[in-house]
């Protein structure tokens, strides 16, 4: 696969992904207050595909982090919408991950700041990325605490344990579900998987992937840390193993196959079962999100999956 012969909305891809980040950048500069941005997650790390969102975390001063945080996610909102007319749809994930200049300046006890699910969860989108639009060099001051504090010993324990504490409570809101909304159980289900799947992560050292890729990255990640077996059993307790993509609506078709052409056009190793599964779990979650009574067929797995043995061999695994 090649850009020739790959989707003509995957051609120029590099080039279109640079071009909206730095129209994200301008716009979200302009929001009164920002004055600085990181331009996080894959795209910032250098590690993009064609389909990757851009991840933008804003440090703001004299006014508000909330009130920053609306405006920017508004714009956000704005552009993503505007750039999906053009056949492909590029998220800018921004708003949520604003930051006040005076808490990065003088960021005091750093694991008490990770109580606050921002710099918890903030400081692995930060990491590795570039400073933009940075006159006052707040931005390179975020980078800098990230880079010295991702991967401290204490703070991937604290990880571990935000994670481990989210599976447990989505077992419990799993079990809750289990008898009158079936899809909802599964989507807690998976999600419990996925912080499973977190919790490993940290303990080799590494991070997570892209949400559309999750699962096949994490099955690369278990084998090279020898943890084939473990990531078998969670993803069969979770019915989260490769799966042809079934009757989905026409949108969740296209993504799915423009993802499977984007993937192999960077020379990802991935079968269509596993880019089909890969798409299927993370668009559930995210529809259900969006439409909180949603209850298709695709959005779980066959009709006679045991949710309660699910949730007993996962809760094992979780010790």
């Amino acid at each position: 696969m090649n850009e020739a012969t790959a989707d003509p909305r995957l051609r120029l891809w590099r080039e279109r992904l640079t071009a909206r980040a730095e129209e994200a950048l301008d716009a979200l500069a302009a929001v009164p207050g920002v004055v600085g941005l990181v331009l996080g997650g894959s795209f910032g790390r250098g590690e993009h595909w064609p389909l990757s969102d851009l991840d933008v975390i804003v440090l703001s001063s004299g006014r508000p982090v909330g009130e920053v945080a609306t405006e920017v996610d508004w714009h956000s909102l704005a552009l993503s919408s505007m750039w999906g007319t053009s056949g492909v749809y590029t998220a800018v994930d921004a708003g949520r991950l604003t930051f006040d200049e005076g808490e990065v300046r003088d960021p005091g006890d750093m694991l008490v700041r990770m109580d606050d699910s921002r710099w918890l969860h903030g400081i692995d989108k930060i990491y590795g990325g570039m400073a933009r639009r940075d006159n006052h060099g707040v931005a390179a001051a975020l980078l800098d605490l990230s880079t010295r504090w991702r991967f401290d010993e204490a703070v991937v324990n604290r990880r571990i344990e935000e994670w481990l504490t989210a599976a447990r409570q989505l077992l419990v809101d799993a079990e809750r579900l289990a008898g009158d909304d079936p899809i909802g159980a599964w989507i807690a289900i998976r999600r419990a998987a996925t912080a499973l799947a977190e919790v490993a992560t940290e303990r080799w050292g590494e991070r997570a992937g892209s949400l559309g890729r999750y699962w096949t990255q994490f099955e690369a990640r278990a084998h090279r840390h020898g943890a084939t077996a473990f990531a078998d059993q969670l993803l069969t307790a979770a019915q989260a193993g490769p799966q042809p993509a079934r009757d989905v609506p026409e949108w969740l078709a296209d993504r799915i196959a423009l993802s499977y052409q984007a993937r192999l056009l960077v020379g990802e190793n991935v079968t269509p079962d596993q880019n089909a599964r890969d798409n299927l779990l993370a668009y559930a979650g995210l529809y259900r999100g969006r439409f909180p009574t949603a209850a298709y067929a695709w959005m779980g797995p066959r009709s006679d999956a045991d949710p309660h043995a699910a949730i007993a061999a996962i809760r094992t695994l979780a010790g």
